[in-house]
Parts: structure tokens; sequence; C-alpha cells
């Protein structure tokens, strides 16, 4: 009669776990040094600066959003280059405001690649007209403005859709 011998796999489960950390580990260096971190955009400032001045940012975009209304002139947008305006109406005077410092930054939402910094080309009866606005790729586009009026600063969003 033969005996048989009882077999012990511990140390090969041991050894293959350590081989699975590793290479996760490996596997999720790789993955973040691809994809890296994509920083909001939102008030236009180095993450850091707006960290530390959230309060008064937030402060200030309350006062701003209690004076004035933005309005935007469409929706959508097509491939290639676009002109756009903006209106800003002074909510006590309900008239048109002509002497703001605007910035425009067109951006995707899901990475800064395509960021585009643009100022007013001209102001016309209230309405900063933006032009040379390069679409070059089809779906959603973010239009962040920094709008500085006086005393007042604000800052707003505002989502396109872009088409062919």
């Amino acid at each position: 009669m033969s005996k048989k011998k009882n077999r012990n796999y511990w140390p090969q489960g041991i050894i293959g776990m350590i081989l699975a950390v590793v290479a996760g580990g490996a596997y999720t260096v790789n993955l973040a040094i691809h994809n890296p971190v994509q920083e909001d955009t939102y008030f236009m400032e180095k993450y850091q600066k707006v960290d530390k001045n959230i309060n008064k940012l937030m402060n200030e975009k309350i006062k701003f959003d209690n004076n004035f209304n933005i309005t935007y002139s469409s929706k959508k947008l097509k491939t290639g280059l676009n002109s756009f305006y903006i209106e800003l109406h002074n909510k006590k005077t309900n008239k048109l405001v002509n002497n703001a410092d605007i910035t425009l930054l067109v951006t995707r939402p899901e990475t800064n690649e395509f960021n585009q910094f643009i100022k007013p080309s001209k102001v016309e009866k209230g309405q900063y007209i933006f032009t040379n606005i390069k679409i070059n790729k089809l779906g959603r586009w973010k239009l962040l403005t920094n709008i500085k009026v006086n005393k007042f600063d604000g800052y707003d969003t505002y989502e396109v859709y872009a088409a062919k």
C-alpha cells in the first residue's frame, strides 16, 4: 500500500500575493503617470491661491451676483472658428455695463489641454464680443468668465455644446 503525501501550498500562496501587490502597485504608478491630475480652473488661479483665499473669493462672487446678471449669446458652437458675445446687466439700474474687464476661458470639462484665454475683441452696445474662438473637438465645452467691474469681481461658468 502506497502512502499519499499531503502537499502544503501556503508558501506559493504568500509568494503569489506578494507578486500581485507589486504588480498592482506598478500598474497604479504607471496609470497615474499617464493620466495627470487636471486643475480646476473655475477661479482661473492656481489651486494653492484659491485654497488660501476661498472665503474672500466666495464673498466677492456673492456681491457680484447680487449686483449683476450675465447673459450668453448661445448654447451651441460649431467646430472651427466661432464668435460669441456676453452681456452684463446691472440689476439695480437695469442697464448694460460697458466698462467691465472680462476674461473668457474656453476649456473642455475633462482636460486643460484645449484651454484658450480670450479677451473681448470689441464692446458694442453693452455686448462684449469674443472672436477667434477655436473649437476643434465635438462635444461639451465650458466657458469660464472672470469679470471685474469697479470694486466687484465675479466668476461664472457656462456650458456649450460643439457640433459640426
